[in-house]
């Protein structure tokens, strides 16, 4: 079958239907860059803006493909959904080039909170939307690590049939008999990649000393908030009086009797505690466990401090999301985020995020990041010609891109289940 591709970044969606046999007839995509990648990779120059697009100079077409932008439904965007006055409205252009050309099967991906944004308005939105224009709607949320690919990156996929010829007989792809592939199946430090920066080669070694002390035998999904070590502070105070509060120990037991302001008491406290006055919920359990190992631990966790880079207020929270009996760190990955160093399992890489370079994951015991060419290889996009150049653009790139392996699965029998001959 022909297909267009809407949104076409890296050609995810084109990878997944080519390697089933259908050919793509059209591409749009609106980044300069991008285009041209797409060029060098398949052959096709894409048009550039979706909203300009003349439907009738669209060649016809059997499938429409869209992994249109995600970030105001993301967790990590803003969540004005259809509010959007940008990108949350875009989809409206896929309605309008189906509603003209009325293909038979049209494939969306999207994060799976659009189900819930806007308190489903959006999604009542779309789907109705799809469903007017005489279609009927699949969907299921798909992660690649669901298909035996090492990512946790879930994603709704979104198959909507003409109704004229749907059978009923859509079938999401079996995954029972999938061989998981491990992580180190993709990893290759012989790529080109980044090397970690020395001061975080020197904290990731900064905290491995402390698990290395401390007296616990396993962490079980719990941060050390170095921040807690030595403090006694209320972790709700916002109904406490400030003589009352005086009475307590700061961040790393800094001593309130001296303060002469609640500024000054700020000052001394967590930077998580600023905006409420009270440690975040998601962080009270981590905080109190973490002021217990102070207490056990005390001169360890004392002369540990003392050494510990505080310029970064996320470098001094340790959040163990890796294997439990097993704190080294070095025995899986980490990714520094804002909320923390995160430790992960090794066997599986986190989801790719395209918002910001910052949460590249990282393999400590090479002292590197993840090469761009290895997260193509989970994006199934590691045949291309070309990536785009440096690893900034190369990962907010592949962050966006659709996995092409899932639609390559999901779009396996479309032939068969409908009886359409190629």
């Amino acid at each position: 079958m022909k297909f267009i591709d809407l949104f076409a970044g890296l050609g995810g969606f084109h990878v997944g239907l080519a390697n089933n046999g259908h050919e793509c007839v059209f591409a749009c995509e609106i980044e300069t860059e991008l285009r041209d990648l797409y060029k060098s990779n398949y052959g096709i120059q894409p048009f550039d803006d979706v909203t300009k697009i003349d439907v009738t100079k669209i060649p016809s077409h059997e499938i429409i493909c869209a992994g249109f932008p995600c970030q105001p439904f993301s967790l990590a965007g803003q969540k004005k959904g259809a509010e959007c006055p940008k990108s949350g409205k875009l989809i409206e252009h896929v309605i309008r080039i189906a509603e003209f050309h009325n293909p038979q099967f049209i494939l969306l991906e999207n994060v799976p909170n659009i189900v819930n944004i806007a308190n489903g308005t959006f999604w009542s939105y779309l789907t109705n939307s799809f469903k007017n224009i005489g279609y009927k709607i699949y969907h299921k949320i798909i992660s690649p690590v669901d298909i035996g690919i090492p990512q946790n990156r879930k994603r709704i996929f979104i198959v909507a049939v003409r109704k004229d010829i749907d059978n009923g007989n859509f079938n999401w792809p079996d995954t029972t008999q999938l061989k998981n592939i491990d992580l180190s199946e993709i990893l290759d430090k012989s790529n080109i990649h980044k090397h970690l920066e020395s001061k975080k080669t020197m904290l990731l070694k900064h905290w491995q000393k402390l698990l290395n002390q401390l007296s616990i035998s396993e962490l079980r999904s719990t941060s050390l908030v170095a921040p807690e070590f030595g403090a006694t502070y209320p972790h709700d105070f916002q109904q406490i009086s400030f003589e009352e509060m005086k009475k307590y120990k700061g961040a790393y037991g800094q001593d309130l009797s001296n303060c002469n302001s609640w500024d000054e008491i700020m000052e001394k406290l967590p930077s998580y505690t600023n905006k409420y006055f009270k440690i975040p919920d998601w962080l009270v359990k981590s905080a109190l466990k973490s002021r217990e190992l102070f207490s056990q631990n005390a001169n360890i966790c004392t002369k540990w401090v003392a050494k510990l880079d505080k310029k970064n207020n996320s470098w001094q929270i340790l959040e163990w999301r890796g294997n439990f009996n097993d704190l080294n760190i070095y025995n899986h990955l980490v990714q520094f985020r804002a909320s923390g160093i995160r430790i992960l399992r090794p066997n599986v890489a986190p989801s790719l995020i395209s918002m910001t370079p910052t949460q590249i994951p990282i393999i400590p015991s090479e002292d590197r990041y993840l090469s761009p060419y290895e997260a193509a290889k989970l994006q199934n996009l590691h045949k291309l010609h070309q990536l785009p150049q440096g690893t900034v653009k190369a990962f907010k790139a592949l962050g966006n891109a659709v996995n092409a392996k899932i639609v390559e699965f999901i779009t396996k029998n479309l032939n068969i289940d409908y009886g359409i001959l190629n």
